[in-house]
């Protein structure tokens, strides 16, 4: 009787506290109560952030460039995460760059004193995704656009 007890309170009370941890800690998360309002950061308004310079149509051989345009009061430094997805059949990564520490005021565009520049060996259906972070990692932009490379 006493190793049915020992069995009972290894494996089953550890299974039962952490299915309410976890939930407390998932309802917290959806309430907004953690200091991060996910709903709010990724539905920014249009104005905020966008994409610039970059055309629908590019050939396989040509450079994709573009830049991010940033309206916001409340992102005067962050990081920048500029994310090109093949979505010929499922989004898959296929470049990533990172501009860090991107601080300019207000407003402005980015990133500063760098390009972002990249070239598709592949022709199909694409999307670029710019993601602005704010400098504590809490919050952030987002804006998309797709591209043809033929």
């Amino acid at each position: 009787m006493a190793l049915r007890g020992t069995a009972i309170a290894a494996f089953v009370i550890p299974i039962v506290f952490s299915f309410v941890y976890g939930g407390s800690v998932l309802s917290l998360g959806l309430s907004g109560q953690s200091g991060i309002d996910w709903v709010a950061e990724s539905e920014s308004p249009a104005s905020s952030i966008s994409i610039i310079g970059l055309k629908d149509d590019y050939t396989v051989s040509e450079n994709i460039g573009a830049q991010v345009s940033v309206t916001d009061p409340a992102y005067e430094c962050g990081d920048l995460y500029m994310t090109i997805y093949d979505v010929s059949s499922e989004r898959k990564a296929v470049s990533q760059n990172a501009f860090f520490d991107q601080c300019y005021g207000t407003g402005g565009t980015l990133p500063l004193n760098e390009e972002f520049s990249e070239k598709i060996d592949k022709p199909g259906k694409y999307s670029l995704v710019a993601q602005l972070f704010d400098k504590d990692g809490n919050k952030f932009l987002t804006a998309e656009k797709k591209i043809t490379v033929k």
